[in-house]
């Protein structure tokens, strides 16, 4: 009883490590595997491997960008919460750390806009690259995994921030 529960716990971590390491899938910027896996043709290969290219560029500037502004916003907080550096101690003074706030806030708004434009551009190279392709490839296209352009954690919404509302009371009576 004892042994048939082991087998099966480790059967059961087995399937879902071979579930886990099979989701990855092929990356579309990746341009040897995807080509591959896509079966071009070397007319093909003329027309998509230059998009391809223009695809993984415009996401490595992109997360260049991204940890740019993830070090800006860490350098920013950093220096705001620490209320103990006052001006005449190397801090900075109120108008200052408003000053430093409305440029960081402008800088997030710049890129938050900038990515919608890239995401644009990626959107109508992919739908240049799926015209290229046969039926049989469009099928394979949409299993390889399309770059993302992710939003840096800390401009992300907090998904918790309703629950920090909840009164101690169900009503909200006490």
């Amino acid at each position: 009883m004892v042994i048939s529960m082991i087998i099966l716990r480790n059967i059961s971590i087995y399937f879902v490590c071979s579930i886990l390491i099979g989701c990855g899938g092929i990356k579309l910027i990746d341009i040897r595997k995807s080509s591959s896996e896509l079966h071009l043709t070397n007319q093909q290969k003329k027309v998509i491997h230059p998009k391809l290219e223009h695809i993984r560029d415009i996401v490595d500037d992109y997360d260049f960008e991204k940890k740019q502004m993830e070090s800006d916003l860490r350098k920013y907080r950093a220096l705001a919460s620490d209320r103990n550096l006052y001006r005449y101690d190397g801090g900075y003074s109120t108008a200052q750390r408003r000053r430093n706030f409305t440029q960081i806030r402008t800088k997030v708004r710049k890129f938050l806009s900038q990515r919608n434009i890239l995401l644009k551009e990626i959107e109508k190279l992919l739908l240049e690259i799926h015209t290229e392709l046969t039926v049989e490839q469009r099928v394979v296209f949409t299993e390889l995994k399309m770059p993302e352009l992710e939003i840096p954690r800390s401009l992300r919404r907090d998904p918790h921030a309703d629950l920090r509302h909840i009164p101690p009371h169900l009503i909200g009576v006490q």
